[in-house]
């Protein structure tokens, strides 16, 4: 049985240079996971999912309560992916929220989803959250695993019947 490698990251901020193609991409995953969610229409989803990240990211990596990094393999300097989490006041006391997490897609399935989760919840920590959050549609049944396996449980359940 092969088993993956145990991989690490270093959370790098974003930069200016970084943030003008990494909001174009984060902007369409985002629309498209609306449309096929069924949330969306197709017609309008881009132009929403604009509105959404500049909504949430005025000035770019300098909003304030906004993080957005790029993950570094610390021994090869390789971006493998990008981190955003918003800090906000929840009820329970300041937590972060993911508002999205990527792997490279030549590098998924490699460990590095799981080290940016882990990288994750130690900045969240570092910046004084009491609980770190996030959303995962139904369809990422990858991603639900890895985030179980991490510890993080079910808050809520968004459900729907086609009729």
């Amino acid at each position: 049985m092969t088993t993956k490698p145990t991989r690490t990251v270093r959370l790098d901020p974003m930069t200016p240079d970084e943030y003008g193609p990494w909001r174009g991409t984060v902007a369409t995953s985002y629309a498209k996971a609306q449309v096929n969610e069924g949330h969306w229409a197709v017609e309008s989803a881009q132009r929403q999912a604009w509105d959404v990240v500049e909504g949430l990211l005025p000035w770019g990596p300098a909003t304030p309560g906004q993080h957005v990094w790029v993950a570094r393999d610390p021994a090869t300097e390789q971006r493998v992916g990008t981190l955003w989490i918003a800090m906000r006041t929840a009820g329970i006391g300041v937590e972060a929220f993911i508002y999205d997490i990527h792997v490279e897609d030549d590098l998924q399935g490699g460990g590095y989803g799981r080290a940016i989760m882990e990288a994750a919840a130690d900045a969240a920590r570092t910046l004084g959250a009491a609980t770190i959050t996030l959303n995962v549609h139904g369809t990422n049944e990858r991603a639900f695993q890895l985030y179980k396996s991490l510890g993080y449980g079910v808050t809520n359940l968004h459900m729907r019947l086609g009729l």
